[in-house]
């Protein structure tokens, strides 16, 4: 678990499931999270926490459940996927090796967004991540046009450096950390 200020972070539990629909049945937040953009079901909630709980079992890392501290409510999630690069697809590190290219991805549901949550949720995993993950680099992908994000990309000390395309369909701005050691 990591505490900040004004937030918990902490790995992703079952019992995480009502918020994690509440974040991504959001057609606000999902506009940046997936390539249809379209909300999601609660199926599909349960299926995103058992993947970040399979990643932190098999990977040691993933993402973090962001709970805010007063009042307590889970209000997102930030934290590492994990990339192949060519062509840019998720796995597990177990599964990509040393190629592996390591994310920082947040999402907030859209009451949070406006306070500092993210910068202050991204900043703390960044830390932890430098400290705990190893990796050649931190990146963060970003749609060009999700400007809150670059925003926090800039504030966690992270530089634009190029375009990828995903495997998936869709381009997506690099960010990288300018200095992660």
């Amino acid at each position: 678990m990591i505490e900040t200020e004004r937030l918990l972070l902490r790995p992703p539990e079952p019992t995480d499931l009502d918020p994690v629909y509440r974040l991504v049945s959001d057609p606000n937040v999902m506009c940046w999270l997936s390539r249809s953009g379209s909300p999601e079901t609660r199926e599909d909630a349960a299926a995103r926490i058992e993947r970040w709980t399979r990643a932190w079992e098999i990977d040691g890392f993933g993402h973090f459940i962001v709970v805010r501290r007063d009042p307590a409510a889970v209000i997102g999630r930030v934290g590492f996927l994990v990339w192949a690069d060519d062509p840019w697809s998720h796995g597990l590190r177990a599964e990509i090796g040393d190629r592996a290219e390591i994310e920082l991805g947040w999402s907030l549901e859209s009451a949070a967004w406006g306070r500092g949550y993210a910068t202050e949720a991204a900043r703390a995993a960044r830390d932890w991540g430098l400290e705990h993950v190893e990796m050649r680099r931190l990146i963060s992908l970003i749609d060009h046009e999700n400007v809150r994000s670059q925003r926090v990309a800039e504030k966690i000390g992270e530089r634009y450096r190029h375009d990828i395309v995903l495997a998936a369909g869709g381009t997506l701005g690099l960010w990288q950390l300018a200095s992660p050691r």
